[in-house]
């Protein structure tokens, strides 16, 4: 009966719009759900009956159109709105939002991966990102925590970021200093040089020489002895620069020292050597020109018209060119002509005596330089003036003190009698340095020379890397000038050394005439030596001094601006960029990438199965999880510190329930016609 059709018609439409009223329902209930997508349902036709089939048109007739008759109204699809929903802050790194297409990887209680984009997660006591409304961990790639390198593309694991637990520091490799040196200072020539009282040896009735046992020391021509044992202490305590160094302990032994002592040994020449290390003497090698007795200026024009200097091997010869007390090490400065600033060492004396009989005298035949700093300058030429320069070092006299009637030179120490040249420059200036052991004074050092030249002192802290601070005492001295700018000298010295050595490098630093720098030894380096401290050793830290200038000045101020290491840090904090990157910052001010956020993309997100708490699963329609990084491949970026709001349109869903509501109505009025007239029909009978 056709009435009957009517009433199963509206009450198929009775439930399409019940079913697109829950829906509405649904979608404002969920109204403030973070990352709600909102729901549609769509309609279409149920089968329809046919009357009568349509028929083509045929010589003067048109075609007739099929009678049909609708039977109602079904639910053809329920699917999500997955536009965007606004982003609100809420400051907490821990909230993350999705921008664009997909969705966050999280694996449930069965370690099954599920999908969400209600990024409200925190930190579990374990340290894991997770949701606190279900306990699933966020998954990502986490960094190797000593490289802090992050590798993505292989499996996903739980995002941990473990703040108050991870614990970094960072060795310093390069420190960057700023300022300038004086360079119209007194050049730095001249290095404190001491002596002490004359040694003597009891064993052999002799003056004391590097070979003399300590437990056979004394002095005054074997009048006093010292009485020293072994396990006797010997302490050397000094001033440098107007600071004073620390004390340092030398035991007399043949084994290494014991805790609280400095070093050991049982001669003479171990005590000099001792005492180079506790004053940062630098007597290290031929890159080294620093310490600093004038022999004489010398003129190449009187010397002869014999005299000549070649290249290369740069051999200087003069029949009347005498020099007392240089030995193989010491430097030659020239200080006037085209090659003024021009240093080169001795490396050998081929005249080791002379018609005054006395060893280390320099005259009447060749004597051969090493190269000089830089090959590029000219070499000297007849009217140039040079000095020969003493090194820094600490020796024990030979006992040849004599002297060149007329000469200008300083000869060698007397017998016996320590000598010490420092390095140079007033900053490097030594004095008040005491020898004691056994409650005695050892010795008193008198002053043969006093330092002299253009110097300044500034500290630096590097990092090991475990974080632990070292002070590196920077001095730096005006080494040289000439018409190519001017050169100073820096001495790196530090008390931090486990073999105790104060002096810790050395190198250079070159101004160009107009005072702007031009280079410095690209491979001279501070060097620490660590060695069972736990860290890295040595310690190598690279000093950058391109913002340094060498104008005029009254002072020379240079300072630390800038370094890369670190002390010890605690992380503390963390962010996500927008690529995923987990970045934490750690108490010491470093940032480290901690890891990286997995997003997962489907082609059909429609296609995944709802699970309730904001989760889903993947669908048979959806495709596989695409999961990579935020920003490629369609994928959306994150934004940390905000939350995805529900993209329910209040006024649409407004809207659509009145239409809802009406068509509910229509409906439910169809069917009351239906049955008034189903009523009359039987009252007719």
């Amino acid at each position: 009966m056709a009435l009957i059709r009517a009433l199963n018609s509206a009450i198929s439409g009775l439930a399409a719009q019940q079913a697109r009223i829950d829906i509405i329902g649904d979608n404002l209930a969920n109204v403030d759900t973070t990352g709600f997508k909102s729901g549609r349902a769509t309609f279409q036709t149920v089968l329809s009956q046919t009357m009568s089939f349509g028929t083509a048109p045929q010589g003067f007739l048109g075609g007739i159109d099929p009678k049909q008759l609708g039977l109602g109204v079904q639910i053809a699809d329920t699917s999500k709105n997955f536009t965007q929903g606004n982003l609100k802050a809420t400051g907490n790194p821990g909230d993350l939002a999705i921008e664009g297409d997909g969705f966050f990887v999280m694996l449930d209680e069965n370690g099954s991966p599920v999908y969400t984009r209600d990024g409200s997660f925190s930190l579990n006591p374990a340290n894991y990102l997770h949701s606190p409304t279900n306990g699933f961990i966020v998954q990502g790639w986490m960094a190797d925590f000593d490289t802090f390198a992050v590798t993505t593309g292989g499996p996903v694991s739980n995002v941990e970021i473990p703040v108050g637990d991870l614990r970094i520091a960072q060795e310093t490799d390069n420190v960057y200093l700023d300022g300038n040196l004086n360079g119209a200072g007194e050049i730095a020539n001249s290095g404190s040089v001491l002596e002490s009282e004359a040694f003597w040896d009891l064993n052999s009735a002799s003056a004391a020489t590097a070979n003399t046992l300590l437990t056979d020391l004394g002095k005054s021509g074997g009048a006093i002895d010292f009485s020293l044992s072994a396990g006797d202490i010997i302490e050397i305590s000094a001033d440098k620069g107007n600071r004073s160094l620390p004390v340092y302990k030398f035991e007399i032994s043949n084994l290494p020292p014991a805790t609280g002592n400095d070093d050991s040994g049982t001669t003479v020449g171990d005590l000099l050597d001792f005492i180079n290390k506790a004053l940062g003497v630098n007597d290290s090698g031929n890159d080294t020109y620093s310490g600093q007795i004038t022999t004489g200026t010398l003129d190449m024009d009187g010397a002869g018209t014999d005299d000549t200097v070649t290249a290369n091997g740069m051999t200087l010869k003069g029949r009347d060119l005498w020099a007392q007390g240089v030995r193989v090490g010491d430097y030659v400065r020239f200080t006037s002509g085209d090659s003024a600033g021009l240093i080169a060492r001795v490396a050998t004396l081929l005249s080791p005596t002379s018609p005054y009989g006395l060893p280390a005298i320099v005259g009447d035949t060749d004597i051969t330089f090493s190269s000089p700093l830089d090959p590029t300058m000219p070499l000297p030429t007849d009217l140039t003036y040079f000095e020969f320069n003493e090194k820094a070092f600490t020796a024990i006299g030979t006992g040849n003190a004599a002297v060149i009637p007329g000469a200008q030179d300083d000869p060698d120490s007397a017998a016996g009698v320590i000598r010490i040249a420092g390095n140079a420059g007033l900053a490097n200036a030594l004095s008040n340095i005491e020898l004691t052991a056994a409650d005695q004074q050892l010795t008193t050092f008198n002053q043969v020379k006093a330092a002299t030249g253009e110097s300044i002192i500034s500290n630096v802290t590097v990092f090991d890397s475990l974080g632990n601070g070292h002070t590196v005492e920077m001095t730096y001295v005006l080494q040289s000038k000439n018409t190519n700018g001017n050169t100073f000298k820096w001495f790196a010295e530090t008390t931090d050394n486990s073999d105790f050595t104060r002096l810790a490098g050395t190198g250079e630093v070159q101004f160009d005439p107009n005072g702007q720098f031009q280079s410095s030894n690209p491979g001279a380096a501070v060097s620490l030596n660590l060695a069972d401290t736990g860290a890295n050793s040595p310690l190598l830290v690279s000093t950058d001094f391109s913002k340094v200038t060498g104008f005029a000045n009254q002072t020379s101020e240079v300072a630390m601006v800038n370094q890369d290491g670190y002390e010890q840090g605690t992380l503390s904090d963390f962010s996500v960029s927008t690529n995923g990157l987990i970045t934490g910052f750690f108490t010491n001010g470093l940032t480290k990438t901690l890891g990286q956020v997995a997003l997962a993309r489907f082609a059909n997100n429609n296609g995944l199965e709802s699970l309730g708490n904001n989760l889903y699963a993947a669908g048979t329609n959806s495709g596989l999880a695409n999961v990579g990084t935020p920003g490629t491949f369609a994928r959306g970026l994150i934004r940390s510190g905000y939350l995805e709001e529900s993209n329910v349109d209040i006024a649409k869903e407004f809207t659509n329930l009145i239409v809802s509501q009406r068509a509910f109505q229509a409906n439910a009025r169809t069917i009351s016609v239906a049955n008034e007239m189903l009523q009359d029909l039987v009252n007719i009978v």
